[in-house]
This record gives C-alpha cells, structure tokens and sequence, in this order.
C-alpha cells in the first residue's frame, strides 16, 4: 500500500524543517468516552483550532517501514499545560500498514483509518470535526488541564487506539500548536492526500476507464501505483 508514499514524504520534508520536540511512547492512562460530551463554556480553559486560519488535520500511511517504522508523537509549539487561551492547532497522523495486495481492501483499510478517529474522545477534550475542510475544533476543560492531560497522553491515547486495528503496525503523531506559514503547506498536501483517495475510490468503481476523459487522469500520472491499478481495472473490465 504505497499510494501516498510521495505524499508522506512531501509531509516529513515540511515537518522535519521544524522545532519538533518528541514525546514519550508509553502506556496512557486517561477516562475515555463513548460519546462526545458537550463542554459549558465555563467549564473551558481553552479552545484549539481556529477555522479562520490556515490549520489542516489529516491521516496518511505506507506500507515502507523506511518512511515510517515505529510509533512516535512530537509536538510543534505549547504543551497544554502551557497553553492560557484559545489558539490555533493541526494535527497530522502517519501509518505504517500491512501491504494489501487486494486494492479493494486496501481502499477500506484507508477509509477505517479515516473513520477511527471519531471513536478517540479522552474526557475533557471535546473534539469538533469538519471532514469537509481537514479541520478541527477542541475544547479542553479545565478539569483535564487540573487532572494534568498533556499532547503525550493524548498522542498514546491515538496511537493505542489506531493499534487496535487489525494491520496497523505504527503509528507516528505530530500535534501543531499555534500559527505558522508552514502549515499552509500541510494544507496543500491534505487537499492532494483527499485527491488520491478519490482518484483510487474512482478507478476502484470503474466510473471511467478511459484515462483521456477521466478528470482524476493529472492524479494518476503523479503516483504511480494509482496507474498500475487504472491499468489493471481496464485490463479486468476488458476481459
């Protein structure tokens, strides 16, 4: 499953120019949710996310452990216990998964991986998501900040939970605290990370097979994989 590794790169070249400060892998232990709650503005210290600004929040994953081999969490900016009022936030996730020959498989694995993280909701950190716009709004009470909830418990809160998926062998989370001008670039390479799941649902489905009409035809000329399965799809549909 190699059809972002162009884009992971594209990610871990932006990041890794950064200020990264790396957090500990280790067991979490912290109340998790079934459900999200809803936070009393009273009950808030601060609010991350800013919907007005440049912020992105998104997943993407290999199978080549040499882009990403093992489970690790950095923090780019203030820890939560540091943070006195409401700023601007991103997150970025990467995967290391089993390779999955089967492309209709993988494509779900993706869309799993995507859907998983609406089922991480540590008490204390309320969670808005815009899957529209790769946004994130959260509310943290000040109970969690009290209790001593940091971006490392919550980075091992992600992780154990991504781990639980059958085929997830690492897992890699970065949290971006603040405003920078790099995260415009972040923003872009999402938008691409949303094209190419797009561009593999499309061929998956066979909704064009003649790549000189197909509007996704730009996509699959930049990442290989996506042409070999175009090809293959032709290749089946012609059979």
């Amino acid at each position: 499953m190699n059809v972002y590794d162009k884009l992971i790169k594209d990610t871990l070249n932006i990041l890794n120019t950064q200020n990264l400060t790396e957090l500990k892998v280790k067991d979490a232990k912290w109340n998790m949710l079934k459900s999200n709650e809803f936070l009393m503005g009273k009950e808030v210290a601060f609010e991350l996310g800013d919907r007005f600004k440049d912020s992105v929040v998104y997943n993407v994953q290999t199978s080549d452990k040499s882009l990403v081999g093992e489970d690790k969490i950095f923090l780019i900016g203030k820890d939560l216990q540091d943070i006195k009022e409401n700023t601007n936030f991103s997150r970025v996730a990467l995967f290391n998964i089993d390779d999955i020959s089967d492309p209709n498989k993988a494509y779900i694995g993706v869309r799993k991986l995507n859907y998983e993280r609406y089922k991480i909701i540590p008490e204390g950190y309320m969670v808005l998501s815009s899957s529209f716009e790769n946004k994130e709004n959260v509310r943290v009470s000040k109970k969690a900040i009290k209790n001593g909830l940091t971006f490392e418990t919550l980075g091992n809160l992600y992780i154990n939970q991504y781990k639980q998926l059958k085929g997830v062998n690492a897992v890699q989370i970065y949290f971006i605290v603040g405003d920078y001008d790099f995260v415009k670039d972040l923003v872009n390479v999402s938008k691409k990370v949303n094209e190419v799941t797009e561009a593999f649902d499309h061929i998956l489905k066979n909704v064009i097979l003649d790549c000189d009409v197909c509007p996704l035809k730009t996509i699959c000329d930049d990442i290989e994989q996506l042409r070999v399965l175009h090809f293959e799809a032709n290749k089946k549909n012609n059979h």
